[in-house]
């Protein structure tokens, strides 16, 4: 890690790094399993003989998400993340429309975050993070103009909606394991679940965030 002084102020970032490593690692291994012509799900799970709670929460939202296998058309993607002393997998499905701008129609998420004393809390603060995620995600950016950005306030900035936001599942394992954190652990891998989906639909492999098709 390297601080660098950008010269402008800088705000806080839910899930810090975690959001781009994340993004970084999970796209990689999907593009991995591509070029080795194996399942997507199949290809996490060979890896995962020493992280059973991750493996578990990947079978757990691949069962629950109806996973099919990521093939060509289907537009689903995975990503799986552990983050203080928890694990969440998620699944993403997802398109993208005449427009040019993805569609994330449907989140599911499988959770082992230990023992869960209030689990309303953990559901509402995974579902935040899978929204916050997708916004990251999608857009929530802005470019810069004779050193001024040019969003000039919220609507700028292309914030999800309500008439945007998904069908979210969520699916809280249960776990006699030491309490986890939940705040931000939903947040890192949905734009790499929502990348892969985008692959999945379109054969288009997108590198950056936010995600533009038509980029790389």
């Amino acid at each position: 890690h390297h601080p660098a002084d950008i010269g402008i102020p800088t705000g806080y970032w839910r899930s810090g790094s975690h959001a781009a490593t994340a993004f970084f690692t999970e796209s990689f291994i999907d593009e991995l399993a591509h070029v080795a012509q194996i399942e997507a799900h199949s290809f996490r799970i060979a890896m995962l003989g020493g992280e059973p709670r991750l493996a578990r929460c990947l079978s757990t939202v691949a069962t629950l998400g109806g996973w099919q296998g990521g093939l060509a058309g289907s537009g689903q993607g995975l990503a799986c993340h552990a983050f203080r002393g928890s694990y969440i997998a998620v699944m993403v499905e997802a398109s993208v429309g005449g427009d040019q701008r993805i569609k994330v129609d449907r989140i599911v998420a499988a959770v082992d975050c230990g023992r869960v004393v209030n689990p309303d809390v953990v559901q509402q603060q995974i579902e935040g993070g899978l929204i916050f995620g997708m916004a990251g995600a999608l857009g929530a950016t802005t470019g810069f103009t004779g050193n001024m950005a040019e969003a000039r306030g919220f609507a700028d900035l292309d914030l999800p909606r309500l008439a945007d936001t998904p069908e979210i599942m969520i699916e809280l394992i249960a776990s006699e394991a030491e309490p986890g954190g939940v705040s931000e652990l939903a947040v890192p891998p949905v734009a790499p679940a929502i990348a892969n989906a985008i692959h999945a639909a379109t054969g288009v492999r997108l590198r950056q965030l936010p995600l533009i098709p038509g980029g790389e």
